[in-house]
Formats: C-alpha cells, sequence, structure tokens
C-alpha cells in the first residue's frame, strides 16, 4: 500500500488485524521466521474473509523467546519491549481511526505480555481488543488428528501449519523427530497443565530444538487445523464487530458503514 492506499482502507475498516510471532529456532527443519510468517498467513487469510471490515497489518517479527536463546540465532526482545511495541502499533493505528484490534499470536512465549498489554490498552487507550493464539482454535482438530504424543514446538502440528500457510520456511529434507529429554520437573508433563508454572530453556528437554514426530507432518494437515480455526475466528470477529458497532451507536457514536 501507500498512504493513498491505506486511506481508503482504514476508511472503510472497523478493526485491525496485527499478528505477532517471533524469531527463534524452530529445530532442524524449520526457519527462524515460522512464527512469524504462520501468524501472518492466518492473518492474511481471515481479513479476505472478513474484507472490507477489517485491514491487515504488518507482523510483528519479533517476541519473548529468551527460552530458545542457547540455539544459535534466536533473537529475543524483553518483554516490556514487545508490550511497548504492540502498545505503539495499536496507538499509531488507533491516531488513523481504528478503534478494534485482533493480535494474532504465532509463538507461546508472547502469551503473559499480550495479556497484560490487552488490558492496558483497553483501559488507557479506551479502544477494543482481543487476542488468540489462533492453533488454539483448532483443538477438536488437534485432538482427533495430530498422533504425537508430546506436541508444542517445530512438532507435527506446527510443522502441518507451516507446510499449509508458508511452505518456504520448511526444510522438507531435514523434518525430523524431536530429540527430548522430559520435563526437568515432576508433575511437569504433557501438556504442562499441571497448574504450575516454571521457566525452563528448550535446551532442557529437547537436544535438537524440537518436540513430538514432524515426520507425520502434512499440508493436508496444516489446512484442516487452519480451516478450523478461521472458521472460529470469523465467527467471533463478526460478533465482536457487530456488538461493539451497535454498543457505539447506542452511546451516540456513529457506526462505521461495513
Amino acid at each position: 500500500m501507500t498512504w493513498q492506499d491505506a486511506k481508503d482502507a482504514l476508511a472503510r475498516a472497523e478493526l485491525a488485524i496485527i499478528p505477532t510471532g517471533s524469531f527463534e529456532q524452530h529445530g532442524p527443519h524449520m526457519t527462524f521466521e515460522v512464527d512469524s510468517a504462520r501468524a501472518y498467513a492466518f492473518g492474511k487469510l481471515l481479513a479476505e474473509r472478513l474484507y472490507p471490515r477489517v485491514v491487515l497489518a504488518p507482523p510483528i517479527a519479533f517476541g519473548v523467546s529468551y527460552h530458545h536463546m542457547a540455539f544459535p540465532g534466536t533473537i529475543t526482545l524483553r518483554p516490556d519491549t514487545f508490550q511497548s511495541i504492540v502498545y505503539d502499533v495499536v496507538w499509531s493505528l488507533r491516531e488513523h481511526g481504528i478503534q478494534q484490534f485482533l493480535l494474532v499470536n504465532g509463538h507461546g512465549g508472547n502469551k503473559p505480555s499480550l495479556d497484560v498489554t490487552a488490558v492496558r490498552l483497553r483501559h488507557e487507550l479506551g479502544v477494543r481488543v482481543a487476542w488468540s493464539s489462533f492453533t488454539m482454535l483448532a483443538s477438536e482438530v488437534k485432538k482427533a488428528r495430530v498422533k504425537s504424543e508430546v506436541t508444542g514446538h517445530a512438532c507435527e502440528g506446527e510443522t502441518s501449519q507451516a507446510l499449509y500457510l508458508a511452505p518456504h520456511v520448511v526444510k522438507r529434507e531435514r523434518i525430523t523427530r524431536g530429540a527430548t529429554k522430559g520435563y526437568p520437573y515432576k508433575l511437569l508433563g504433557k501438556g504442562n497443565n499441571s497448574g504450575i508454572v516454571v521457566p525452563f530453556t528448550f535446551d532442557e528437554i529437547t537436544d535438537n530444538g524440537a518436540l513430538g514426530d514432524a515426520t507425520l507432518a502434512s499440508a493436508e494437515l496444516g489446512k484442516e487445523l487452519i480451516d478450523a480455526a478461521l472458521g472460529k475466528a470469523v465467527e467471533f470477529l463478526t460478533d465482536f464487530m457487530d456488538k461493539n458497532a451497535h454498543a457505539r451507536s447506542r452511546r451516540g457514536v456513529k457506526a462505521i458503514d461495513a
């Protein structure tokens, strides 16, 4: 876009989608941009389905990745740096008239920071904001179709998504199983849903930076996961925008005509 193109798009749009990712290792078979590329590609598909009601912002391509720093090449932001970047992007788009936002997150390490930032944006800037780690919207498909016992990083599910959304980030000839070692403490295991949170680094649980069995990955599985997530995301955003428009109208604020 040029600024003239952006002016026209922003005048029509009710909501901005902001992809957030990371620049971190993804095992022997995927490049550093996996999380950002997946988030951006998902955001693009979502924006296409909801055009012209939404606009897609460029991805925030660095995230909170301390836990991957043992693997050369990883670049991390401090949580407060990441939060400030997200905050400033939202502030900028608010200045151009956007009052609603969806943060499409592709990296687990960003979740605590997004929780904090979303609260600040709502109460400090007065915008309506939601965020989603979008693959969690496909949990039913994952449960039914993913065979690996351990998942979460450069695994069967994530590699499948990458093969479908951004195949350029996958080095197919290097796809391999994760060389996992297990979690270092009792009660921390599959899914890490024990109710106990311990910061750990990925070299403590895997020798090659990957989890699960990516040799089971396929673009077909990736499409199933993404289609399921897209369906729920479209349903949510339509409801989100409609109800916020109604609320603005009731307060006497002219709603944007979609």
